[in-house]
């Protein structure tokens, strides 16, 4: 009576671990991505009248060339979630005869270049000292486990223009 017991509910779990599609609770799923990444960036790069080459430079090389329609370069990127509903977009590059880009299709969006944001860019150099002054053995383990000093000390440079150039920057920075 035991055996009948345990083998139909060996059965009756394999049968109902069957019906179940997909979803099982306790797996991790990876997200799956696939294709190339076109991104808006990407897109205000182009212009009209860019060779194959230029395109290729700016999108990479397109995932589909039929060669029926050599003048025709579709860019697919898929994205499926480990437990979401998968994404798709296209976009379909059109050539001339002459090898130029002519027109884009597909769905993702084409701004043009006036009615983008226009951002300022700020750059900054920092000098980072990479001359540190150097310590035994043990001062370096006290340094690691936060018993030695709190800032270790650098060497003096001998440059005396890097200084100014540090000064005149320190003074540009805001204070907190």
């Amino acid at each position: 009576m035991k055996t009948f017991l345990i083998y139909t509910f060996s059965a009756l779990i394999i049968v109902l671990s069957g019906c179940n599609k997909d979803k099982i609770p306790g797996v991790y799923r990876i997200d799956i991505q696939q294709g190339n990444a076109v991104n808006q960036g990407m897109i205000n790069k182009l212009k009209p009248g860019m060779t194959k080459n230029q395109v290729a430079y700016v999108l990479g090389t397109p995932l589909i060339i039929d060669t029926f329609h050599p003048n025709r370069w579709d860019y697919i990127y898929s994205y499926h979630p480990g437990n979401g509903q998968r994404e798709q977009r296209t976009l379909t590059v059109y050539f001339t005869d002459d090898e130029i880009l002519s027109h884009l299709d597909g769905d993702t969006r084409i701004v043009a270049r006036e009615d983008l944001p226009q951002s300022e860019r700020k750059d900054r150099n920092i000098e980072v000292p990479l001359t540190e002054k150097k310590t035994s053995l043990f001062q370096g383990l006290l340094n690691s486990i936060g018993l030695g000093d709190d800032e270790p000390e650098t060497l003096p440079s001998d440059d005396a223009a890097t200084e100014a150039v540090n000064e005149e920057e320190s003074k540009a920075l805001p204070e907190k």
